[in-house]
C-alpha cells in the first residue's frame, strides 16, 4: 500500500524507542552522512513525520486490528533480511512493536511498523501476542519499497490460533485450504481452462511459500537456540529442497487436488493414488506384511508373533514376483511397485509431528500398524520409518531407490522427498520392504 501525498504529510504512530529516536526522525543528520537508523524496539505511541521518513526512503507494514487486547506484535524477515539496525551495520531481522505499558492497541486505529525497503516475498512472520497468548501469522510475496506500507493482506483475524507463546514453535505441515483456494479449485473443477488453472496455481503457491515461509522461521530459530549445529543443517536441508522442488511440488498438488475419483471399496485395503498419471491407479493402505507374502511363497517362514510385520529381506526381483503373483489372480487389475513419484504422492509431505519407527526409537521393526496414527496424504500408514520402501525408479548407477526411511533411519532419511538412498536390485535387505500399487487393465 503506496502512501499518496495526503498521506505523507500527516503524522505517523510509529515504533521507536525514546533513545533511538532521534536517529530515524532527524533527516538532517542523516543527510550529513550520519547511518540511518531504524529501531528494534518500537511503540505505538510515538509520533513520526511520514515526510521524513520518505526523505530517508523508509517503508514498513501498516497494520489494523479489529480485535481487542493485542499488547504486541513482533516481526520478522524469516529470511534474514536487514529491516532495522544501523543501514550497513549488523543485520537486525527482528522488530518488537508494543502498545504502551499497561495498555493494548485500539481496535480499528491504523499502526505502522518502520523499517527498511526489503524484499519479504520470501517470507514474513508476525508474532501476534493478545491476552498472554501468541499467534504467528506469515506472509508472502510482498515487498516493501521505500515510502511505502505493505498491509498483510489475507490475514484473517478469526483464523489466528492463540497459544502459549512458551510452547515450542511448530511449523504447520499441511494447512487446511484456505476460502480463496477453495475457491479457485470450484472454479476449475467448473470450468477448467488455462485462466482458472493460473489462478488455482497462483492461490496454491501461495499456500505453500507460506509453509516454506514457517520452515524458514523455524529455521531462524535453530540458528539462535539449537545447541546442536546438525539441527539447523537438517533443518537448511529441508528450506533448500522445498525452494529448489517448488514447481514440481505444486504440480503434484495441483493433479492430487483435481483428481476427482472416490474410493471404489471403502472397506478394501486399497486408496486413490490421487494425482498419479496412470490408469484408474490406488495403492496399498499399508506395506506387505510377512503373513501376505507367505501366502505368495511357500516354505516363507518368520517369527511368531511377527504376521502384521512388513516383510523385509526380499530382492526387487522378489517383490516384483509378488506384484505378478497378485496380477496373475485379477483378471480386471494389474499389480507393480509404485515410482518414487508415485509413492511420494501417496504419501505426501512428512508431517512435522508424525509418529513413527526411526532413530532407534525402537529396537527394530514393528508391525505396519504400530504408529498408525500418523497417515500419508492417501490415508495410508506405515509411509515413514519402521522399513526402507522399494519403488520402481533408478538412479544413474542403476541402482533402485528406496523411500521411507527405517527403524535405524535419522529423521531427515524419512522425509518424502529424501532420495540419497537406493540399493541393489539383486540384493535383499533387512530394512527394506515394499508396498504395492494397484491399476486397471
Amino acid at each position: 500500500m503506496t502512501l499518496n501525498a495526503a498521506i505523507m504529510s500527516a503524522a505517523l504512530l510509529c515504533a521507536c524507542s525514546s533513545v533511538e529516536r532521534d536517529v530515524i526522525g532527524d533527516l538532517d543528520e542523516a543527510t550529513e552522512g550520519n547511518a540511518i537508523t531504524v529501531a528494534t524496539e518500537q511503540y505505538a505511541n510515538e509520533a513520526v513525520s511520514l515526510d521524513d521518513l520518505a526523505k530517508q526512503g523508509l517503508g514498513g507494514i501498516h497494520l489494523n486490528f479489529q480485535m481487542s487486547g493485542i499488547t504486541q506484535v513482533v516481526l520478522e524477515s524469516v529470511d534474514g533480511y536487514q529491516i532495522a539496525g544501523s543501514w550497513g551495520g549488523e543485520i537486525e531481522s527482528i522488530i518488537t512493536f508494543s502498545a504502551p505499558e499497561g495498555s493494548t492497541l485500539v481496535p480499528g486505529k491504523d499502526y505502522y511498523i518502520i523499517t527498511f525497503p526489503c524484499d519479504l516475498s520470501g517470507g514474513y512472520r508476525l508474532s501476534i501476542y493478545k491476552d498472554g497468548q501468541m499467534a504467528s501469522y506469515f506472509g508472502v510475496h510482498q515487498t516493501v519499497e521505500a515510502a511505502s506500507f505493505i498491509t498483510p493482506a489475507d490475514l484473517v483475524e478469526s483464523e489466528l490460533e492463540f497459544t502459549d507463546p512458551d510452547e515450542p514453535f511448530v511449523e504447520d505441515e499441511r494447512p487446511e485450504l484456505n476460502q480463496a483456494t477453495q475457491d479457485a479449485l470450484a472454479a476449475y473443477q467448473h470450468n477448467p481452462t488455462e485462466d482458472n488453472k493460473a489462478a488455482l496455481m497462483e492461490q496454491m503457491g501461495v499456500r505453500y511459500d507460506k509453509v516454506v515461509a514457517r520452515k524458514k522461521a523455524k529455521l531462524r530459530e535453530l540458528e539462535r537456540e539449537a545447541l546442536h549445529q546438525n539441527l539447523v543443517d537438517e533443518m537448511q536441508a529441508i528450506v533448500d529442497e522445498m525452494v529448489e522442488n517448488r514447481d514440481i511440488r505444486l504440480e503434484q498438488q495441483f493433479y492430487r487436488l483435481i483428481d476427482p475419483r472416490t474410493d471404489d471399496d471403502p472397506n478394501d485395503e486399497w486408496l486413490v493414488l490421487r494425482g498419479a498419471d496412470a490408469n484408474n491407479p490406488y495403492i496399498g493402505y499399508a506395506p506387505i506384511t510377512n503373513e501376505d507374502y507367505a501366502t505368495f511363497k511357500s516354505g516363507f517362514v518368520f517369527p511368531q508373533g511377527e504376521e502384521n510385520y512388513p516383510v523385509v529381506n526380499v530382492s526387487y526381483a522378489d517383490a516384483d514376483s509378488y506384484c505378478q503373483w497378485l496380477s496373475g489372480q485379477d483378471a480386471w487389475h494389474e499389480y507393480r511397485l509404485p515410482s518414487e513419484e508415485e509413492w511420494i504422492l501417496a504419501a505426501g509431505h512428512m508431517p512435522k509431528d508424525v509418529s513413527m519407527n526411526s532413530d532407534h526409537v525402537e529396537k527394530g521393526i514393528t508391525s505396519v500398524d504400530a504408529y498408525a496414527q500418523t497417515c500419508g496424504a492417501c490415508g495410508g500408514i506405515d509411509f515413514w520409518g519402521n522399513c526402507w520402501e522399494w519403488t520402481s525408479t533408478t538412479n544413474a548407477a542403476g541402482e533402485y531407490v528406496v523411500k521411507g526411511g527405517s527403524w535405524d533411519s535419522s529423521r531427515d532419511a524419512c522425509r518424502s522427498e529424501y532420495s540419497g538412498d537406493a540399493r541393489d536390485g539383486s540384493g535383499s535387505y533387512a530394512n527394506v520392504g515394499f508396498r504395492v500399487v494397484r491399476v486397471d487393465r
